[in-house]
């Protein structure tokens, strides 16, 4: 029997991170990306972000046509495009902030920022600027590459964290640090989702270390090809580049090979 115009019998989601995967070396998406994403979205397909970015998600992705949130700062809480509104987020406790800073007061970074939600908008604020009454999302460090096991090692020590470490993207020798609530992150999310929207599959795309937990929760995870070599070889397989409108191409040509097998 033909099912001629059925995308799937299973429930199938994809999720992307954004920087490096899905945004090209610009950080911007390709307007190529964005017409084949909202073309797969129109016909039916389930798609979504998984990012460390806060609110400027809101700008970058305005021209995707979302039906389901977007998990932002590394699974601490949601942003429905739709009700323009963010959910279920996750806070730090101000007692556990407290401790990072006085943990970290001798650790040198280029950057020490807090992100909090005032007047539902997600914002930045160097940590010397933290207002008590606001609650803390993330913490996000800049430093040194080659501190990186120095930070480590003072992070263990605090109770009630997880945090994830990665490469910068945009820039040589420097280094990000997300903190955000313990037993969050982009796989606690995803499997969240996963079970609150009943789907059978996820298939997922990364290019950087702090991906990693998409592929813990994903039946499928690719790698784009300019992911660090620790994601490739995590990787179900390595598809096309951010430069190349990898993410979309993979869907598009996956969804494709499924509409012919279920004409048949």
């Amino acid at each position: 029997m033909s099912q001629k115009g059925v995308y799937r019998k299973m429930k199938v989601l994809y999720v992307s991170d954004l920087d490096g995967t899905l945004l090209n070396m610009k950080q911007e998406l390709n307007l190529s990306t964005i017409e084949k994403l909202n073309n797969l979205i129109d016909k039916g397909i389930n798609f979504t972000v998984s990012t460390g970015r806060g609110d400027s998600i809101r700008t970058i992705l305005k021209d995707i046509h979302f039906k389901l949130p977007v998990m932002v700062l590394n699974g601490t809480l949601n942003y429905d495009f739709d009700k323009k509104e963010y959910v279920n987020a996750k806070p730090i406790p101000n007692e556990t902030v407290l401790e990072l800073m006085e943990k970290l007061g001798d650790f040198k970074t280029k950057t020490f920022e807090i992100q909090t939600i005032i007047d539902d908008k997600v914002s930045r604020f160097s940590i010397s600027n933290w207002n008590k009454s606001s609650k803390v999302l993330a913490i996000n460090l800049l430093f040194a590459e080659e501190r990186k096991e120095e930070l480590s090692n003072i992070l263990n020590k605090v109770h009630g964290i997880n945090f994830f470490i990665h490469k910068k993207v945009y820039s040589n020798g420097e280094c990000f640090c997300d903190i955000v609530l313990e037993n969050v992150s982009k796989a606690s999310r995803l499997r969240e989702f996963k079970k609150q929207y009943g789907f059978d599959k996820v298939i997922a795309f990364g290019d950087s270390e702090n991906d990693l937990p998409l592929a813990e929760v994903a039946d499928e995870f690719y790698a784009v090809e300019n992911s660090v070599e620790i994601v490739k070889n995590k990787a179900t397989s390595i598809i096309g580049s951010c430069y190349n409108d990898g993410v979309a191409n993979f869907i598009e040509k996956a969804e494709n090979i499924k509409m012919k097998r279920y004409d048949k």
